[in-house]
Parts: C-alpha cells; sequence; structure tokens
C-alpha cells in the first residue's frame, strides 16, 4: 500500500552499498567521482537526515557503476 512505498524510499541505498563492493570500488573513488568528499557522499548514500542524491547524481552513479539506477 501507500504507507508501504513511503517506507521503502526512506531506506538506505543499501543495494547501491553492495554494488560498490561488488565492483570492487571504495566510497571515496566514488564520491571523488562525483564532485563530493566521502562523507556526504556517506549521508546521501545512507539518506541522512533526508539527504538524497539528485538525479544527475544518480545518473552519473549509474554509469560509474554500470548498472541501473532503478538498481539501487
Amino acid at each position: 500500500g501507500a504507507m508501504e512505498a513511503v517506507m521503502t524510499i526512506d531506506k538506505a541505498y543499501l543495494n547501491l552499498k553492495s554494488i560498490i563492493v561488488s565492483k570492487g570500488m571504495k566510497q571515496k573513488e566514488i564520491a571523488e567521482k562525483l564532485g563530493m568528499d566521502k562523507s556526504t557522499f556517506n549521508m546521501k548514500v545512507n539518506r541522512y537526515r533526508g539527504r538524497d542524491f539528485t538525479f544527475s547524481e544518480a545518473s552519473e552513479l549509474s554509469k560509474i557503476l554500470d548498472v541501473k539506477m532503478e538498481d539501487f
């Protein structure tokens, strides 16, 4: 239902974390490619205090990791 959708939207990008690990990459190097520091990247990955990737950041991430945005 609608309630469920809201809860999933607010979750950390756990998939993204495992994708990064599976690609043998570090959050720091990906953050650098996106032009942000690691702590900002980490906040966005964890959706800390509602922080989130912009569409263009997410798009860039999908290119770097060679996955679809839906896979995050």
